[in-house]
């Protein structure tokens, strides 16, 4: 994790989370980028801000990993190998 202070950067995202919440907005690592974005514009120390940017950089290293690299995922391209099961009989 790039965080300066791992469980400072996990209090931050549960920050943006519950936001997003209470908002009754959807929770997804966008709607989560754009919101510590949002907490970044108020009132923030320097502290905070690095904080921040630590948190939404780690968040955006998922968001560039394309899910078609990801091997937990691999199984999905063999599965179109496979023939169709025909129910019809």
């Amino acid at each position: 994790m790039l965080f300066h202070d791992e469980e400072q950067g996990h209090i931050i995202i549960g920050e943006a989370v519950i936001n997003l919440a209470v908002n009754q907005k959807e929770i997804n690592i966008h709607s989560l980028i754009i919101e510590l974005g949002t907490m970044a514009e108020g009132d923030a120390s320097d502290n905070r801000l690095a904080q921040i940017a630590d948190a939404r950089r780690w968040l955006k290293a998922f968001v560039e990993t394309s899910p078609r690299n990801r091997e937990e995922l691999r199984w999905l391209s063999a599965s179109r190998h496979l023939r169709p099961i025909n129910n019809d009989r």
